[in-house]
């Protein structure tokens, strides 16, 4: 092959190596747009060769990636070589580009559209396992002792000591307070208590509701948590028997 094949063959590869197109998705609800200050993923290949998490304080540069949106680097929560999810910055127009570095310097260009809120619920599986969309999240009947969610029953305390529920997601601390949350189990609403951003977790919001004591011994019942018409993605609970005087 001619030297001046050779150049323009590495030089094409080059470009290409620094042009490469990916998806950007919400990380928990991947049917939804990005809601401002949540959690996204890329989804791809070779982008670090470390697999690392920083949910308390996010660094704009992990493993040796970087996310940058309209120019801006974004806080990065998990890296893996397949797999990056950062938070999106809450200032910004509604459609941003979105360029990721990788490790060894390939950039992958993208673009994402971004809106105000959009519920999305922790879920602890997706898969065919007995925890598959449980909450990540804590129950509580007597508001001192808290246990972890699980598909085991979640006893439902009596109308004067309801039984409060607290969820991990995103997407909704932008809401009106509490009055702009709902939940719903099977289509019932469940009084909310609280809805704010996590004091702990960086990107990351809480969510504090009762179960309604006619609801005991329901078993599995579909959770949806609802801002503004948009809907969280599927989630469930087992509502347990009455707590017992």
């Amino acid at each position: 092959m001619k030297p001046h094949l050779i150049t323009a063959l590495f030089l094409f590869l080059g470009l290409t190596a620094q042009a490469q197109t990916v998806t950007v998705t919400n990380f928990l609800h991947p049917d939804a747009p990005v809601a401002r200050e949540s959690f996204a993923a890329i989804e791809g290949a070779n982008f670090t060769d470390v697999q690392l998490v920083e949910p308390f304080s996010p660094p704009t540069t992990l493993g040796g990636v970087m996310v940058k949106v309209d120019g801006v680097p974004q806080r990065l929560r998990a890296v893996t070589p397949a797999r990056v999810v950062f938070l999106v910055d809450s200032a910004g127009a509604a459609v941003r580009s979105v360029e990721l570095t990788t490790k060894s310097g390939v950039k992958h260009l993208a673009s994402i559209r971004v809106v105000t809120v959009w519920p999305s619920v922790f879920v602890q599986a997706t898969d065919e396992s007995s925890e598959s969309f449980i909450p990540s999240g804590l129950w509580t009947t007597d508001g001192i002792q808290l246990r972890p969610l699980t598909s085991a029953p979640v006893p439902v305390g009596p109308q004067n000591r309801p039984t409060l529920v607290v969820i991990q997601g995103s997407g909704w601390r932008l809401a009106a307070g509490v009055s702009g949350v709902n939940v719903r189990l099977n289509g019932i609403p469940c009084p909310v208590v609280a809805a704010r951003a996590s004091a702990l977790f960086a990107g990351q919001d809480e969510l504090v509701f009762q179960i309604p004591s006619h609801l005991a011994g329901n078993g599995m019942m579909d959770l949806v948590v609802t801002v503004a018409g948009r809907e969280s993605n599927y989630a469930r609970m087992n509502i347990g028997d009455a707590v017992t005087q």
